[in-house]
């Protein structure tokens, strides 16, 4: 393709964009592009451009381990997404207590904190995630990891999306947390996703207690 062409089709694609989403925006910001929407903008403009409501159903969490990205959906619509830093005890999903690995599977917030002063190494804000659930509650059962009375408190706990048991063999006190410096290096977690301050701050009003959280490989 030549220099003008590539000119004229960057001048279509920008008309098209202006006459059906009212200002101009670049691919990087427009739902369901090459990009996350937004990424150049705060979310809640991103929420404003596409007349989304502040505690809004349809909100979703999604966590892609590979990519180290955290997105913020509406139903199907990636709204934003921001990098993460994961646990630092490498690859692969959490088994047991202390393995400091990131869980992997659905889960929801089921706690939100905003921290002040901020803490060392959550920054700002937390989140804590419904981890274990109740596909870590099977298998811990299945691996002789909990009884039958822990596994039910799991199950239950779930089931009425509440916090479930974090002090067992399975571990808990995963969340979505800020903290994030430069310092702390590339997955400096115990286990939970992290984020800067900035980040975390950007799009914590905006999920609420029961917003579903994905995190997969």
């Amino acid at each position: 393709m030549t220099t003008t062409n590539k000119v004229m089709l960057a001048l279509v694609v920008s008309v098209f964009v202006f006459l059906n989403f009212g200002t101009f925006y670049t691919l990087a910001d427009i739902p369901n592009g090459n990009k996350a929407a937004g990424n150049n903008m705060p979310l809640s403009q991103v929420l404003a451009n596409n007349d989304i409501k502040q505690g809004s159903n349809g909100m979703k969490i999604i966590v892609d381990k590979s990519d180290k990205t955290l997105s913020i959906y509406h139903n199907d619509t990636r709204l934003k997404s921001y990098h993460v830093e994961l646990g630092d005890g490498g690859p692969g999903d959490k088994q047991y207590s202390g393995d400091h690995k990131t869980p992997e599977g659905t889960f929801y917030i089921c706690e939100k904190s905003v921290l002040t002063p901020p803490d060392k190494y959550l920054g700002t804000r937390w989140m804590r995630l419904s981890y274990p659930n109740a596909e870590d509650a099977e298998r811990g059962l299945t691996n002789g990891l909990i009884d039958k009375t822990v596994y039910q408190q799991i199950l239950s706990a779930v089931q009425s999306g509440k916090i479930p048991p974090q002090h067992t063999a399975l571990g808990g006190g995963v969340g979505i947390h800020g903290g994030g410096v430069p310092e702390l290096g590339s997955n400096w977690t115990w286990g939970c996703v992290g984020l800067t301050n900035k980040d975390v701050e950007d799009f914590f009003d905006y999920i609420n207690v029961g917003t579903p959280v994905i995190i997969q490989k």
